[in-house]
Parts: structure tokens; C-alpha cells; sequence
């Protein structure tokens, strides 16, 4: 019924949706033509005003151009004597300045150029550059005409007059050559091209590559200074007069003409010849120039636009529906995470509550044995209890350090702080060694445990230490939920991947309880745990499967289970490695790695060991361990004490030494730096272990980077302590 009434609600829902879109196309489509004009109009007057403002600054730039010229001149005026002289003068500055041709006016009209100089009407190529000033108070005029002497092609004329200039005094009363006339007034001549540079010619091109659109440039009498169409020819039409022999316009000449001396700024359209164009005008911002600013587009781009419009608008409401659907499937989502979220939460809180009854108990173990002992030590008769005692003591210690490195371990592998160590490995021997580690265990249950390998590649390069841990987690658990009478099978095999690679495949089938379904697809969860009708108890804590999980994968490998509730399961861990050669301390020293750390002591009786440890009771701990193993331990407080007894003893009087890692006034690392700068023998050879209680992989670097040479974490366990020396010793013995 629930599931009807939400298909109803979403059907409604869409039927909603579409309805919107039509009403909301159908709008649109009313105001679009308005609303797209004034975009047009928009577009159009952003580029005008950027055009405008390039003309602008480029006409105000050659005004600061011929004042500059001027000040030269005021300066080099009593050297310009005669018309030579003058003419080179006008030459240079031309070529200095951004204008073709530069000349000097003179009162009575004349002029000099950088070629000759022209006095009168009569010259041919004479040019009234004096009417220019004609009806103007302004001491800055431009006119825009042709000159013989620039070609066909029209220019740009400014004119900049010194005599009775408002601004700058310093240019009046300038006289040059031998008659000492005085200059009038500077002009500078400059093609059209010069405006041409500044325009954006062309706009609006469609997919053909026709141009739907012209910029162009008009003075007051409606010539054009950049004409509409073809800026590089010369200029072949008069505004006014396009104005009067098109087809339709909005503005007449007149119109036009007035809006123009009122420096307005408008637009209209025009149609000639089935052509339809709107035409934008806009003054030139300048005081010197009556100039303005047009541009044409054709109404096909109004069009095309709406089109477009039309067109986005269309997918913009299909892209809201969908964003509406994607936010609806990323509702129902989110409150899966939810849902998700609360059951890990959950997960999480009975974890605590199961880390905190996992804790508890063996802690309430080991108080209760102490106060046990406690009471009977002084009792003879009650010491073979009492070591009976001390027996389950250790043993409940150990699994409580166990329950703390899992955690540890999940934390560091979230962290991605887990160095994965690639070394040569016995498969059979590593394999041998996890079967003989769980046989006692379990057998002890009343289990059958049987063993399968199948091994063709003896060696190979991979992280024995992890894999184990893997395997003995995998194992463990299947004797932990296997009861009495059943069977456990750990099965070993190889297939090749190529020359260089194989494929270890390393299975636990076990007749346990199972799992069911529901559990399978969470067992590699972290704080997840299984309760069954065979297993009604927690154990453990819900973490050695995630951990497995993380450990194959940075491995590379993969790992898989299979079962079924009340008949078994089946776990599948596949190892990709690199083959390798047997190396010879494998080789020649197989039965090494079996020997026990009761051997390993006796080899180094006597031994002097520095023990640099700040805590007292577990330097105590740790010399009276050491002492009753045979070895002589001397007790340093801090890291420098620790290089001040190294560096008066004996050379090689001591072979090793324990060093806690963080310890006052100097700790282990900043220790063990200076005793390996010391100048001696056995600076470099002593060998030096990290203690800590820091087990993260960055505390592991920075005890290597110190010169350190191994890695112990607190508890320390004396036997790993005592394999350790020997491996170093063996590899020193093999090196000489």
C-alpha cells in the first residue's frame, strides 16, 4: 500500500513538472523578443563603449604626443635655422611618434614638412591647415580629409595650437628658422588606419563564416571615417544618405542628424533590400572630436539568438528536472547513508561495550591473581599454586596485549600507515609454522586439523610477518567457532601468473558453525560480530576480519569467504608475489628461525647491555629479565646518560643497546644520532633497538633515521628480543 502511495506521489510529481515546462516555455516565449533585444542592445553598446574608449585614448594620447613635440621644440628652437635643418628636425619626430607626417604651422599659413616647405595657395600641394582653426576657441582641433601627399586614402588631422594655449604657457612665443618666424601651431597627420586598429571591425559571424555585423565610425556630416563595410578602402558612402534610400528606418536623416549634435546616444532599425539591421550610435568620448560610433547587426542574429534561447531555455528546465530527480535519488540516498550511519553507530557503541567487557575481564583477572598472590606468597605450600597463577596472569596479559595491537592495527591500516615489508619467504616452512602454532589449540578442542599443501614455487618475495597474521587470525577463528568432533582443514597452493609471478592460494574450510548470509556481506566491517544459534557468545572484537581484509589488500592480494549457517565456512586468501631465489641464510639455516629463545640466550651469556629507560619499574622489569637470562644490563635514565656511559666505556664492551624513545632531557633518537657521530669503533657497529610504546609507522622512520637499527615495541617480549639478537648476530657472523 505504501509503495502505491509513493508511485502516485511521483507520478503526480512529473505530470507536475511537465506542466510547469509548458507554462513556463509558453512565457518565455512572449517576452524573449524584448527581453533579447535589450541584450542585443546590451552586447552591442559593451563593445561600442570599448571601441569608443580605444579611439578615444588613442586621440588623446597623439594630443600628448604633439604637446611633447612642442616642448622639443621650445628647447631646440634656436637650432633649427634653416629649412634643412627643420625638415630633419620634422623627420625624426614623425619617425619618434605615432604620427606619418609632422609639420609646423606658421602664423602667416605657410608650413614646414619633413620633405619641403610650403608658403601658399599657389603650391600644389598645399593644404589651408589654418582654416582649421577657423570658429573654434579650442586650442586642440582634428579634421579628417584627403591629402595629395598621403594618396587617396583619407587621414586623420590634429591640430594643437600654441599661441594663447590655456593650459601650458610654456609653448607660446616658439620662432624657428632665419627669419625667426613663430610657429602657430603643431599638426600631425595620421592614416585612418590608425582608428581602424582600434575597432573591432567585424562581429556577429555565423557558422558560413558571413559576417552579421560591421562596426564603423561617422564625423558630424555623416562621412565615414571607417567605413561600415570595407575598412580598407576609401570611405564611399554617406550615412545620411543610406538613411534616406532605405527601404524603411525607425529614424529619418533629420533625425538622426539632431540626435547626433545633441551628443545622444540611441539606436534604431533599418531595412534595405529584404535586409533587416539594427543600428547602435554612440558619441566618441572626447571634447576634440565630433565623432561617433556605430554599429550594424543584422536581425538574423536577433533570430538565431532566439532560436538559441528558446533552445537553452528548453534545456535548462530539462536539466532542472533532472537535477529535481537527481536531488530525489540523492534524498533517498543520503537516508541510506543515514540508515547506514546509525547502524554503524551503532555497531560502534556495542564495541565500546564489548571493548569494555573485553578489557575489564582480563584486567579483573589479573588484579584478582595479584591479590591472590598477594596473600599467599608469604604461605610455602602455596607456591606451585602460586605459579599456577602467574601462569594464567601472563597468559590473560597476553591476550589483553593482543586485544590493544588489534585495535592498534585497524587504526594504522585506516591511516594507511601500514609499510608493507617485501622479503624472501618460505611458503612451506611460513605454512608449517601457522599449522604448528594452532595444532595444540586446536586438537585441544577435540578438532581434526589437517593440513594440504601443494607448494611449486619454494620462494617468494612477500611480507611474511602480515601474511601470518592473516592466516592465524583466520585460523584462530575457525577454531574459536568449531565445536567438538568436527574437522579444519589448512590447505596451501600455487599457480604461476607469469615468469616472474604466482599466485599463492591459502584456504581454511572448517565444520563450524557458519555464518549467516546477512553477516557474510558485513564480516569484513569493522566492530561487526555474529550471533548465532551455535555461538551465543561475543567473541573478540569484531576487528581481526577487517584487519585481514585491509593487510591482503595493501598486499595487492585478495580475500573471500564462503558458508553456511550451521554447516561451515570457507575462507580464500590469494597472495600475489614475485619469485625468488632461495637465499643462503634460508638455505643453509632453515632450523634457524625454530630454535628457541632459551638457545638464543645461551649463545650470549655475559653480555653487557646499555638499557637507557627513564620509568623505573620498567627498567627493573627489564634488567631483572635480562640478568636471569645471563646478560649484564646497566641502567641509563635518559638518553644522555646513555651516550656519556657509551662514551667512556671499552670498545665493543657494549653489543647492545635498549633505547626508549621518549625519555627527558634527551631522548632516543636525538641519543642514538650522537652516539653514532661518535669517534670510535663501535659507534658505527653497536646495535641499537627502538623501544617504545608507540607502535605507528612514523615512530618506526624516525628511530631508523636516527641510526637505530631495530624496531621493539613495549611490552617488550623478551623472546622476540632474544630471535632479534640472534639474527643480527648471524648476519654480522655471515658479513665478515
Amino acid at each position: 500500500m505504501k509503495q502505491l502511495k509513493n508511485k502516485r506521489f511521483y507520478t503526480f510529481f512529473i505530470l507536475f513538472i511537465i506542466i510547469v515546462i509548458f507554462l513556463a516555455v509558453y512565457v518565455y516565449s512572449i517576452v524573449t523578443g524584448n527581453i533579447l533585444e535589450d541584450v542585443a542592445v546590451s552586447n552591442i553598446r559593451e563593445v561600442a563603449v570599448h571601441d569608443r574608449n580605444t579611439i578615444t585614448m588613442f586621440i588623446e594620447y597623439n594630443w600628448k604626443n604633439q604637446q611633447r613635440i612642442g616642448e622639443r621644440l621650445k628647447r631646440n628652437s634656436q637650432n633649427l635655422r634653416t629649412v634643412r635643418q627643420i625638415n630633419e628636425y620634422l623627420g625624426l619626430e614623425a619617425y619618434e611618434s605615432t604620427f606619418d607626417k609632422v609639420y609646423l604651422l606658421m602664423e602667416d599659413g605657410s608650413y614646414y614638412t619633413d620633405i619641403t616647405y610650403r608658403k601658399d595657395s599657389s603650391d600644389a600641394d598645399y593644404y589651408p591647415y589654418m582654416d582649421l582653426f577657423e570658429n573654434t576657441d579650442s586650442y586642440k582641433v582634428i579634421g579628417y580629409d584627403s591629402l595629395p601627399v598621403m594618396g587617396s586614402d583619407k587621414v586623420v588631422i590634429y591640430g594643437y595650437r600654441l599661441h594663447d594655449n590655456p593650459r601650458d604657457e610654456v609653448l607660446t612665443g616658439i620662432k624657428i628658422g632665419e627669419e625667426q618666424k613663430e610657429v602657430y601651431a603643431v599638426i600631425g597627420v595620421c592614416k585612418r588606419s590608425t582608428i581602424v586598429d582600434g575597432l573591432v571591425i567585424e562581429n556577429y559571424v555565423d557558422d558560413s563564416g558571413n559576417t552579421q555585423g560591421y562596426s564603423s565610425v561617422v564625423n558630424r556630416n555623416g562621412e565615414y571615417v571607417v567605413d561600415r563595410k570595407d575598412a580598407a578602402s576609401s570611405v564611399s558612402d554617406n550615412l545620411f544618405d543610406i538613411i534616406k534610400r532605405c527601404d524603411k528606418s525607425d529614424l529619418t536623416s533629420l533625425d538622426v542628424q539632431e540626435k547626433m549634435s545633441k551628443g545622444e546616444e540611441f539606436w534604431f532599425y533599418m531595412e534595405n533590400n529584404g535586409v533587416r539591421e539594427l543600428n547602435y550610435c554612440t558619441p566618441l568620448n572626447s571634447d576634440s572630436v565630433n565623432w561617433y560610433f556605430l554599429m550594424s547587426v543584422n536581425n538574423r542574429v536577433l533570430k538565431d539568438q532566439t532560436e538559441l534561447f528558446v533552445l537553452l531555455i528548453i534545456a535548462t528546465m530539462s536539466v532542472a528536472v533532472i537535477v529535481i530527480i537527481i536531488a530525489f535519488v540523492l534524498t533517498i540516498i543520503m537516508q541510506r547513508k543515514t540508515q547506514i550511519a546509525h547502524a554503524q553507530e551503532k555497531a560502534q557503541s556495542e564495541f565500546l561495550s564489548n571493548m569494555s567487557h573485553e578489557i575489564r575481564t582480563p584486567l579483573n583477572g589479573i588484579v584478582g591473581l595479584n591479590y591472590l598472590m598477594m596473600n599467599a606468597i608469604d604461605t610455602p605450600e602455596k607456591h606451585l599454586q602460586i605459579k599456577e597463577w602467574l601462569k594464567k596472569s601472563q597468559n590473560t596479559a597476553e591476550y589483553l596485549l593482543a586485544l590493544i595491537n588489534d585495535v592498534l592495527d585497524i587504526s594504522k591500516l585506516q591511516a594507511g600507515k601500514v609499510e608493507i615489508t617485501r622479503a624472501p619467504m618460505l611458503v612451506e616452512t611460513m605454512s608449517e609454522s601457522v599449522y604448528s602454532m594452532q595444532y595444540d589449540n586446536i586438537t585441544g578442542r577435540g578438532v581434526e586439523f589437517i593440513k594440504d599443501f601443494h607448494i611449486t614455487i619454494p620462494c617468494i618475495q612477500c611480507d611474511e610477518v602480515h601474511i601470518k597474521q592473516v592466516l592465524m587470525n583466520i585460523v584462530g577463528n575457525a577454531a574459536k567457532f568449531t565445536p567438538a568432533g568436527g574437522f579444519i582443514k589448512f590447505s596451501a597452493k600455487q599457480s604461476i601468473i607469469d615468469e616472474t609471478h604466482v599466485m599463492t592460494t591459502f584456504v581454511c574450510e572448517d565444520t563450524g558453525c557458519g555464518m549467516s548470509k546477512e553477516f557474510m556481506s558485513e564480516i569484513f566491517n569493522k566492530f561487526t560480530q555474529d550471533r548465532n544459534s551455535t555461538s551465543n557468545s561475543t567473541k573478540g572484537t569484531g576487528l581481526g576480519m577487517a584487519i585481514s581484509k585491509l593487510l591482503v589488500n595493501a598486499m595487492g592480494g585478495e580475500i573471500s569467504v564462503e558458508s553456511e549457517l550451521n554447516k561451515g565456512s570457507i575462507f580464500t586468501v590469494e597472495i600475489p608475489s614475485e619469485i625468488c631465489e632461495i637465499p643462503d641464510y634460508l638455505r643453509a639455516d632453515s632450523d634457524y628461525t625454530e630454535k628457541t629463545a632459551d638457545d638464543s640466550g645461551n649463545n650470549e651469556k655475559s653480555m653487557k647491555i646499555l638499557v637507557a629507560e627513564d620509568n623505573e619499574l620498567n627498567a627493573e622489569i627489564l634488567m631483572e629479565i635480562l640478568t636471569q637470562f645471563g646478560f649484564i644490563p646497566v641502567h641509563a635514565q635518559n638518553g644522555k646518560e646513555a651516550v656519556d656511559i657509551f662514551e667512556k666505556s671499552q670498545p665493543n664492551e657494549y653489543r647492545i643497546i635498549l633505547m626508549d624513545m621518549r625519555m627527558p632531557v634527551m631522548d632516543g633518537c636525538e641519543a642514538s644520532s650522537k652516539i653514532r657521530k661518535l669517534d670510535r669503533e663501535d659507534a658505527g657497529t653497536v646495535t641499537i633497538f627502538a623501544c617504545t610504546a608507540n607502535s605507528f609507522q612514523e615512530d618506526r622512520v624516525k628511530a631508523l633515521e636516527s641510526g637505530m637499527n631495530d624496531f621493539l615495541t613495549k611490552p617488550i617480549d623478551i623472546n622476540t628480543l632474544l630471535r632479534k639478537m640472534e639474527k643480527i648476530n648471524h648476519e654480522k657472523h655471515n658479513s665478515q
